[in-house]
């Protein structure tokens, strides 16, 4: 008999995720999985089954917490897709390295 943790507790998890490591394979799954939590904690909210104040509230709570891992995740995909964007850019122009054209800023000399 296998059951599905509870979305409350699939919501701290995904939470504590380590978002910056992830590969962008990764960072699509843990997409669809941030976006299958909120509708199941959206469902809990509306049922008309009876709740506790305090369990509504952490479920409300827990949805507005993922929708800022949220925009942060979707984010961090777009910055992820625009530096492989430049990068490949760079490299069709002849650049032979990315950071060839930057300048390095030199720090006064410690006296």
């Amino acid at each position: 008999m296998s059951t599905s943790p509870s979305p409350m507790l699939l919501a701290i998890d995904l939470l504590r995720a380590n978002i910056d490591g992830m590969e962008p394979e990764e960072c699509e799954v843990h997409v669809k999985l941030v976006l299958d939590t909120i509708g199941a904690l959206n469902e809990y909210i509306n049922s008309p089954s009876p709740k506790s104040a305090d369990a509504r509230r952490n479920a409300l709570s827990l949805v507005r917490r993922l929708g800022l891992h949220m925009a942060r995740l979707r984010d961090l995909i777009n910055a992820r897709r625009l530096a492989s964007v430049m990068r490949e850019t760079a490299q069709a122009a002849g650049s032979v390295s990315p950071a060839q054209n930057v300048r390095r800023l030199n720090p006064a000399p410690l006296i």
